[in-house]
């Protein structure tokens, strides 16, 4: 027999289309009461479903043995089940403390990861969270005291491309009340009880504290609130989406680009969406309201004015663009090492090679990091190292000299040309031999070492 929670969720799943016929779900699966009422509601009901179960277990490494014991409780749950369990372990502490983030950040950016990784490689078309009405209060409530914007305080996504969360409509107690009247065992995690971390600090003492004086059911209104914010984020949604097209995102360095001169047909007024928008999407991090208020004062500011944003990210301000990156925190030490031909040096965890090839085996491809060069007119060692202020080069195609003779150019100058960014710029290579360089790594041969049909030495440069 259905009781009435059992009710009201297989209910919301039908009304939002959470769940379909044949689909193959991924259960988060923590232990913990949410998701120990998830797995038990949809193994249940799966027959009436007609669905396929999964479940996940990332042990965060941070409880020591009582973390272990949490994965052998959702081991045993699943067996009784008869449901396929997996499970992974990595340290977050150490994952946070190397990515710059929060044990909070490290943990949920973990859990996504694996859960979408295990759901690919084991065909789970569905991820299902046991995110509850408290978890949406709370994110609504921290997301407005940062001001992070309509988009923040929309709150937790119903579903989000494959991951949905069926229970979200329930309050905690509704949920630990089942729990003890159908007698089913669940882990604490003690860590929820301290109030250091922010949303502990609003679970635990603001929101007690606002149901007491002013709303006892407050979730409920925030769930009500929060649904009516997503329909607004919608429309914005439709404003700013055409404009994705116009930034670049270089992932190699994790550099976002963004061209001001191209927003000037989309309203101001929705600037600081497609802002905070663009750095979500790539960055994965929340912009603030101040964020977001002098990224908007960049456009106008002179080139070169650099500005802190949220999470270890700056940004810059070139020409007609800003960029967007994280920082390394590392020091800039200029690189210079001697090579020899068919030997290899180690550059920023790559190897670059020189190697004499047979004019035969010269492949000419659209690879900017593999050049063949004339060897005739180079000495027996080269140098790869760092350019400096005053290098001049011979670059290919550039001509500024009668009867087409070609001419020289400072590296400064084609670099700009380039349109290298200054961050970029201070760390670019150059290949040298007998203080000719002979190469701008990655962008442009020396006009003096190109082939020709009387090239009788060919050499392979290679940075991979």
């Amino acid at each position: 027999m259905i009781n009435n929670i059992e009710q009201k969720v297989i209910k919301f799943i039908d009304e939002k289309n959470l769940i379909e016929k044949n689909d193959r779900v991924l259960i988060a699966l923590s232990g913990g009461p949410d998701s120990v009422f998830l797995i038990h509601l949809l193994n249940k009901f799966k027959k009436r479903f007609k669905i396929e179960l999964g479940a996940l277990h990332v042990n965060h490494q941070l409880r020591g043995n009582a973390a272990d014991e949490d994965e052998e409780f959702c081991r045993k749950i699943c067996k009784n089940f008869n449901i396929e369990y997996f499970s992974f372990k990595k340290n977050v502490k150490s994952f946070a403390s190397e990515r710059k983030i929060s044990l909070e950040e490290a943990g949920r950016e973990i859990r996504y990861s694996v859960l979408k990784s295990t759901a690919l490689k084991n065909n789970y078309n569905k991820i299902a969270t046991a995110h509850n009405s408290n978890d949406n209060a709370e994110t609504v409530l921290l997301n407005l005291i940062k001001g992070t914007g309509i988009k923040g305080i929309s709150g937790i996504s119903l579903k989000r491309e494959n991951i949905i969360r069926p229970v979200i409509k329930l309050t905690k107690d509704e949920i630990l009340d089942y729990l003890h009247r159908n007698k089913l065992n669940y882990r604490i995690d003690e860590t929820n009880l301290s109030s250091d971390y922010e949303r502990n600090f609003l679970r635990n003492e603001i929101i007690p504290l606002i149901k007491k004086r002013l709303n006892p059911s407050f979730e409920d209104s925030l769930f009500n609130s929060s649904e009516v914010f997503k329909k607004i984020s919608l429309v914005i949604d439709k404003e700013i989406n055409p404009f994705f097209d116009t930034v670049k995102f270089d992932k190699k360095e994790k550099i976002l680009k963004i061209f001001p001169g191209k927003l000037n047909n989309l309203d101001n007024e929705y600037w600081g969406d497609f802002l905070k928008e663009a750095v979500k999407r790539n960055f994965f991090i929340q912009l603030s309201f101040n964020d977001v208020k002098h990224l908007i004062l960049l456009f106008n500011s002179k080139t070169g004015k650099r500005i802190n944003l949220a999470e270890n990210l700056s940004a810059l301000k070139e020409r007609d663009e800003i960029l967007i990156f994280l920082n390394s925190g590392e020091k800039f030490f200029p690189f210079d090492k001697k090579i020899g031909v068919n030997s290899e040096v180690k550059i920023n965890g790559k190897k670059f090679y020189i190697n004499s090839v047979p004019r035969k085996k010269v492949k000419i491809s659209g690879d900017r990091n593999i050049e063949y060069i004339s060897g005739d007119g180079c000495g027996k060692n080269f140098n790869l190292r760092t350019w400096k202020e005053g290098d001049r080069f011979f670059p290919i195609g550039f001509k500024n000299l009668p009867e087409g003779k070609f001419g020289s150019k400072k590296i400064s100058d084609f670099l700009n040309e380039q349109k290298i960014p200054s961050i970029l710029k201070k760390k670019q290579l150059v290949l040298t031999t007998q203080n000719k360089i002979v190469w701008v790594l990655g962008l442009r041969l020396d006009n003096r070492f190109k082939l020709t049909e009387q090239t009788k030495k060919i050499y392979r440069l290679c940075l991979k």
